[in-house]
């Protein structure tokens, strides 16, 4: 139970990141750097690290300076964390337990798109069958995952087994109410832009990856901004309110207490970092100064 759950929180992060890549609608950016040194006068500097969700040995092989932010500090942060608890909420959270079948709400032929998209995947018809509607369009929104070991694991991990205090910005419940909130004819039209795209999902993570060991902010809102044009105007709209505007506001608010109290460490989703309303804006709007390290 524990080892599926932790699998299902794993995919469950990095769909969030791919989704709001296919979503984000920010203007260009022309920011560059993955690690940013948060400082104010009279406080110690805490760092703002922005993440992706991949298994990839480069970015599981942190740099100097990020291994170095990450030995000093004094607490850990992170969009949620990866406990228990957590854990085997998301492991029933993605399924319908009321006797509902995945084909009788999506109708026959967007189920046998899905379904062979699945399949694909990985994920048997029994499964699907009980997936609710946006946890498989989620599902189809990235790459399969082989190992398990992304980034903000090994971020938590680091954290726990140096006894460092870690910390969530995020509760999963918060992160799944993003999907949880929508109407049913919402996620049958999320299922089926995900079908849509799935044939370049993992294209469109490697360019999403390219950037990221570029440290090209610039260029994952371009990727993001190209992407979100294809599918459904009206849920992309809503997706960008919802799962990244107002989800950066909160996250902004709650790194407060982090910041303060010096030396924090706090990762992020990287797609949350640039923009008007993206978190280094937002924090230099609070007064502080913010400044690239990496």
């Amino acid at each position: 139970m524990i080892q599926s759950g932790r699998m299902i929180c794993i995919l469950l992060a990095t769909v969030l990141y791919c989704v709001q890549a296919v979503y984000a609608d920010n203007n260009a950016s022309t920011q560059r750097g993955l690690l940013w040194e948060i400082s104010k006068p009279g406080m110690v500097p805490g760092y703002l690290f922005g993440t992706i969700h991949s298994e990839d040995p480069e970015v599981l092989q942190l740099s100097g300076a990020v291994q170095q932010a990450l030995d000093d500090a004094s607490r850990v942060v992170l969009e949620v964390l990866m406990d228990r608890d957590t854990m085997i909420y998301t492991s029933t959270a993605m399924l319908m337990t009321d006797g509902r079948l995945l084909s009788a709400i999506l109708g026959e032929d967007l189920f046998v798109s899905a379904l062979a998209a699945m399949q694909a995947r990985g994920i048997p018809e029994v499964v699907v069958e009980r997936m609710k509607p946006w946890a498989v369009a989620i599902t189809l929104a990235m790459p399969p995952a082989v190992t398990g070991q992304v980034l903000d694991l090994t971020l938590y991990q680091f954290a726990v087994e140096n006894s460092k205090p870690v910390y969530g910005l995020e509760t999963i419940r918060e992160q799944l109410d993003v999907f949880e909130g929508m109407s049913l004819d919402d996620q049958v039209a999320l299922v089926r832009d995900a079908v849509e795209q799935f044939p370049g999902i993992d294209a469109l993570h490697a360019d999403l990856l390219a950037a990221y060991k570029h440290r090209d902010l610039a260029a994952l809102e371009a990727l993001s901004e190209t992407s979100m044009k294809t599918g459904d105007q009206r849920l992309a709209r809503d997706f960008q309110q919802r799962l990244i505007l107002d989800r950066n506001r909160r996250m902004a608010e709650r790194m407060q207490e982090h910041l303060q109290a010096g030396g924090a460490f706090i990762a992020v989703g990287a797609l949350h970092l640039p923009g008007d309303e993206g978190l280094v804006e937002l924090l230099e709007r609070r007064g502080y100064s913010v400044r690239a390290v990496y």
